[in-house]
């Protein structure tokens, strides 16, 4: 289609590799003349190439025309009118998406060319504020970047929240419908002096394109809004990262926790006895050992040793602190007055909590967070490949600990209609119109989608029970569908509910209920 791509598109890399590296190698580089890089062809053959095959890209927007009817001569008609300044986004087309309280979210749909220069903008941004050759934003920043996810937040706080006492919850109210759009602009102009650029993200906030899609939702999937308004949040959010690495080097101090006078009086003892009895352990020793194990190694509230950590993804953020309750609120508190008086966001005072780490459990990211229990040890469940049997191991008196929210993912598939509020599986009534492959394709693409996201977890394991729930739900919704019996649907598809077609080119396929039998723990987070 496009004669000279693979020259042309190296050329265009070539010229936004020179904005990572002079970006890379000074977050305080201003950048001048980007407005020029949309006069050149290259870019909206390569953002086309990235979009085209995207889910969502032959959405009709407002001006009913789909990615198919890209050409030339309308890469040149909008370099002209970009060029004249002529250039105008059309209005969003609203569509409503699931929120996951069971309400409704509007989200504009951008047209065809809207989408094709968007795309051009936003890798001119990235690799402005996201170069690969040294980031603007912050490493605790996890959302709408390359490389990094849902996931390597949840990795971030196993590996590096241990010994944290508090985690404060952060809720934003309505973040993204509430990002002022002028203060959104000062802070651009801060690393890009070019009026021409600035004037163009003007057109695009009016037009309504400060849309997003939720992190995730294993059950309906991530929805399309506009491609630049991410990098925007993430330019906009990063003063709140900013602000919460001033907390730290604020309040950080100390090399190490003091060690607990006890835990070492009931050590030495313990050690005493092991060698008294040639190191057998009897009853008494037994008792102290475990008397360890459920106190803490170093002073918990030392207040010579103080770490202040943060995590965030997207809108959604946790800061944990290893110190004081006291210290938790004021950190909390200071976070309310910078978001108020600095980005004229509200933090919601009944949604952003702070939980105790080793008692209580933090919500983040679908997520059930903890960092020990009481003070001691907490107990996560692993499985044997070979075995096939469920193990329980100590985890470390103030390890980080991650769930899946087994009752919360309950109520989703109630909300959904797979099960009764208590679990029980029910049909499906609204897919037993479909075709027996498509009701299968689709409950496993949401135990798929389940089972993929909480891999990582502590109490993977336990996922099995939505297992259960989705395999009898399918098993119910095929019983309605052929109006028979769930042991005659077992018995016509087998355990596994196996089904054989053909498909319009008369080739046999099968499709089976994903039945996973192997529940071990992934250490990919």
């Amino acid at each position: 289609m496009w004669k000279g791509v693979a020259r042309m598109s190296q050329t265009a890399l070539q010229r936004l590799e020179v904005l990572q590296r002079l970006n890379g190698k000074s977050k305080n580089w201003v950048n001048k003349e980007v407005y020029r890089l949309l006069y050149k062809k290259d870019l909206y053959i390569i953002a086309y190439e990235r979009i085209k095959s995207k889910p969502g890209n032959m959405t009709q927007g407002t001006d009913k025309a789909t990615i198919d009817g890209f050409s030339s001569k309308w890469i040149d008609s909008i370099i002209h009118n970009l060029k004249t300044e002529k250039f105008q986004f059309r209005p969003v087309r609203r569509t409503e998406i699931p929120k996951a309280n069971g309400g409704k979210r509007k989200l504009g749909i951008p047209t065809i060319r809207d989408k094709i220069v968007q795309e051009v903008m936003r890798m001119i941004l990235e690799s402005i504020y996201d170069s690969q050759k040294g980031a603007y934003f912050h490493k605790s920043s996890h959302g709408f970047r390359p490389n990094k996810g849902t996931h390597t937040a949840l990795k971030e706080y196993r590996q590096k929240w241990q010994a944290t006492n508090w985690i404060v919850e952060g809720d934003i109210k309505g973040c993204f419908d509430n990002i002022d759009h002028h203060i959104l602009v000062n802070i651009l102009k801060e690393k890009i002096q070019d009026e021409k650029f600035i004037r163009l993200i003007w057109k695009l906030l009016r037009a309504g394109y400060m849309e997003f899609g939720t992190f995730a939702n294993s059950l309906v999937g991530t929805p399309q809004g506009g491609l630049v308004s991410p990098i925007l949040a993430n330019v906009y959010l990063n003063e709140l990262d900013n602000k919460a690495e001033e907390l730290k080097k604020k309040f950080n101090k100390g090399l190490a926790k003091q060690r607990n006078p006890e835990y070492g009086r009931i050590s030495s003892k313990r050690g005493y006895y092991l060698k008294k009895n040639g190191g057998k352990a009897t009853p008494y020793i037994k008792e102290l050992t475990k008397q360890m194990r459920n106190m803490p190694w170093g002073i918990t509230d030392d207040p010579e040793f103080i770490r202040l950590r943060y995590i965030r993804y997207a809108d959604d953020w946790i800061l944990g602190v290893c110190g004081s309750l006291e210290l938790a609120k004021q950190v909390k508190e200071e976070l309310k007055i910078f978001l108020q008086e600095k980005l004229k966001l509200t933090l919601s005072e009944e949604k952003t909590k702070i939980t105790h780490a080793q008692s209580g459990q933090a919500h983040f990211l679908g997520t059930d967070l903890s960092n020990g229990r009481n003070g001691g040890h907490i107990f996560v469940t692993t499985t044997t490949r070979k075995a096939k049997r469920c193990y329980k191991s100590r985890a470390g008196k103030t390890t980080p600990t991650m769930k899946a929210p087994i009752a919360k993912l309950v109520q989703k598939l109630c909300l959904k209609g797979f099960c009764t509020p208590i679990g029980v599986p029910s049909c499906k009534d609204g897919w037993t119109t479909l075709d027996t492959d498509q009701i299968i394709t689709r409950f496993n693409s949401i135990n798929r989608g389940i089972q993929n996201y909480y891999r990582f977890v502590d109490n993977f394991a336990k996922i099995g029970r939505i297992q259960y729930i989705l395999k009898f739900s399918l098993a119910k919704t095929l019983a309605k569908k052929y109006r028979i019996s769930v042991s005659k649907v077992f018995k016509r598809f087998g355990k596994n509910i196996t089904f054989r077609t053909k498909s319009t080119n008369g080739k046999t396929y099968v499709v089976s209920f994903y039945n996973n039998h192997d529940w071990t723990r992934q250490s990919s987070a």
